[in-house]
């Protein structure tokens, strides 16, 4: 589901790339689902440009209230490289973690590694702080008995690998979306 936006700044944005992009009829509700915004919101966009002599305004026989932008032409979108994610542009749960340095994933192998030399390292490395810390401690207690710490050793270096596993998978969606 797409975020509704109030940003005037950003209404305005999506109604130039309505306006040069395709040949639709710029009504209020066109551009609140272009934008994406209320139709209040277009509404008022609208009616602000046309009082600034930005555009023009036309009521259709059928009532129906067109906006047109002087000087309208089509333009080809401009087309940008797709940005590498960054931990900026990244949701905060997706930040990158130490693992990614300049487009390089994570590597499960190595997740492995550090979490069987110590536990909770390869959380660590994958950027799951909280799952690193548990592991440590779990695993730690668990040597106590010996056994459980065996084997909850060899879970956390199951669960590391996991980990760097959805990491990748996660970025590389995230890059596919930024493509398109």
């Amino acid at each position: 589901m797409t975020k509704r936006t109030t940003d005037t700044n950003v209404i305005e944005h999506r109604l130039l790339e309505l306006a040069y992009t395709t040949d639709a009829k710029i009504t209020a509700p066109v551009l609140a689902y272009f934008a994406p915004c209320s139709i209040e919101d277009a509404e008022k966009i609208l009616d602000n440009l046309t009082a600034r002599d930005r555009i023009t305004m036309e009521v259709e026989e059928d009532g129906t209230v067109v906006y047109h932008v002087p000087d309208r032409q089509k333009l080809t979108p401009r087309v940008e490289a797709p940005a590498r994610p960054s931990a900026r542009s990244l949701p905060p749960t997706l930040a990158v973690p130490l693992a990614i340095r300049n487009g390089r994933q994570a590597s499960p192998l190595l997740a492995a590694a550090l979490s069987l030399i110590v536990p909770g390292a390869g959380q660590l490395y994958t950027g799951n702080f909280l799952s690193a810390i548990l592991w440590f401690l779990l695993v730690g207690a668990g040597y106590v008995l010996i056994l459980p710490g065996l084997l909850f050793h060899l879970f956390c270096i199951v669960s590391a690998a996991s980990s760097a596993y959805r990491l990748n998978s996660s970025l590389a969606r995230i890059q596919l979306q930024a493509q398109n």
